[in-house]
């Protein structure tokens, strides 16, 4: 059996015999055979290697083999040690009576709800849709454990979803879901808006790991968006950018689709916030034809300023070939001896037709809502940890789920669901980056005469990231 295969079986079985906490089950579900993880329309990712998706306003993350896949011996553990996946099962009570209170020291309920397509575990076979729920599970147990050591009082039970909405909407019947302090999970949007719902009636925190749409929740003071929005990423390199050049030197570019070029709006009103009072002066705009044929006819020579640094901000992702394009005609100008400097976005690191002298020579700086730094001794300890429990090297969504079970477990142990009304004002570094929770008005014309109101609290850290030395790395901060 591969290794691959051993570590997701080793995963899937403490997580029935052993869970996140002293008591609890993993109990999956039977789900549509539709509904896939990496199938889903609204995927989104705008971090390191995750890709937006512009439909549905989500980030996808891409995966690529980058080492042999070796084989090892394994054996077959004992069914009363560690029982079978079962679709039911019985919970154990942990402390009645004591879980209906915010008083401290009291064992605290948390639910975590991810896809891992248990019923299609077959024989030697476990469905590639699960790695991401299963990387993130095995983060999210290091730090259950860091926590335990530390005196959280955390009684953590973990649902299959298979990326079921039928599934979801029966889970949230269920009376663990209506105690719980914090649901964490779902992954997809189908059911991320079920959970968004039954976290507004019942007021209870619901922190969404994944997906990263604004306006999924309105009037949800409970709705804790993790992955930062694709409106934080254009705010983030309006900020970064303004921090260096002046806006007469900066120039929009972007395809003609509505999400895309329409994204012009949120670089907009960041540039304006950042002028001086009554300073209205907007930023140069330029839309592209989708036509993949004129894309050899772009031509921004009437933007260049010669013997000035001059910057374009592209939020464009769909077309690597238009991406690709453009780069090609910046370069002309570089050649000739000006100075051209450009913003994009993360999908950028995975195209491939891209030369990355293009990326050196044109000063490319991405937004990302992670990066692995890979001198953080904290980073390293993990990377250590993970290998010798799990025998295998941790995926990105494993420092994900680490980070978001370490955060949100030590806050719901100290002040259970009442964490939310805080966490706008307590910064957190974390090994992808850094929690930087915001509250969100989606429309505040509309409550204007309401103080206190708002939508959803969304983590709007991003990292500006430079290819310099053939790589990328952090940016300088202003």
């Amino acid at each position: 059996m591969s290794r691959k295969v051993s570590f997701f079986f080793a995963i899937l079985l403490v997580a029935i015999s052993l869970g996140l906490s002293s008591c609890h089950l993993f109990k999956p579900a039977k789900a549509s055979e539709k509904d896939k993880v990496y199938k889903d329309e609204e995927l989104e990712d705008i971090q390191g290697k995750r890709i937006f998706d512009p439909i549905t306003g989500t980030w996808r993350i891409v995966h690529a083999v980058t080492e042999k896949v070796d084989t090892v011996q394994w054996t077959v553990l004992p069914e009363q040690q560690y029982p079978p996946i079962t679709s039911e099962g019985s919970w154990e009570a942990v402390e009645p009576g004591l879980t209906d209170t915010n008083a401290p020291g009291v064992m605290r309920q948390v639910v975590v709800m991810l896809p891992f397509f248990a019923n299609k575990l077959t024989g030697d076979f476990i469905d590639e849709n699960s790695s991401w729920a299963l990387h993130f599970y095995a983060g999210a147990r290091l730090a259950f454990d860091e926590l335990s050591n530390e005196g959280a009082k955390l009684n953590i039970r973990v649902f299959d979803t298979e990326g079921s909405s039928s599934r979801v909407s029966n889970l949230l019947r269920r009376v663990e879901l209506e105690k719980a302090d914090a649901i964490i999970g779902p992954y997809k949007r189908d059911n991320v808006l079920l959970c968004q719902a039954f976290s507004k009636e019942h007021r209870i925190p619901l922190v969404v790991p994944h997906t990263a749409s604004l306006g999924i929740a309105q009037g949800n003071p409970w709705y804790v968006q993790v992955n930062p929005s694709l409106q934080s990423h254009c705010e983030a390199i309006v900020k970064h950018a303004r921090s260096r050049f002046k806006p007469d030197n900066m120039v929009l570019v972007a395809l003609k689709r509505e999400v895309e070029s329409g994204s012009f709006t949120f670089f907009q009103k960041a540039n304006l916030a950042l002028n001086n009072f009554g300073d209205t002066t907007r930023l140069k705009e330029v839309v592209i034809d989708n036509d993949p044929s004129k894309f050899n006819d772009i031509n921004l020579s009437e933007f260049i300023k010669p013997g000035e640094p001059n910057v374009f901000l592209v939020p464009s992702w769909s077309s690597e070939a238009f991406v690709y394009s453009l780069l090609r005609h910046l370069m002309e100008f570089q050649n000739q001896g000006e100075e051209i400097i450009v913003y994009g976005m993360p999908q950028w690191m995975n195209f491939e037709q891209v030369d990355f002298e293009f990326f050196e020579r044109l000063q490319v700086h991405l937004s990302s809502a992670s990066f692995l730094n890979k001198n953080d001794e904290r980073l390293r300890q993990f990377q250590r940890e993970f290998l010798e429990k799990y025998g295998t090297v941790p995926r990105e969504e494993a420092f994900l789920g680490y980070d978001i079970m370490r955060y949100f477990g030590s806050m719901t142990a100290q002040y259970g669901r009442d964490f939310t009304g805080r966490i706008d004002a307590m910064p957190y570094d974390v090994m992808l980056g850094r929690f930087e929770f915001s509250r969100v008005v989606l429309e505040p014309e509309k409550h204007r005469e309401q103080l206190n109101y708002f939508d959803q609290l969304e983590n709007k850290f991003v990292h500006i990231l430079k290819f310099q030395d053939y790589h990328f790395q952090p940016a300088e901060t202003p």
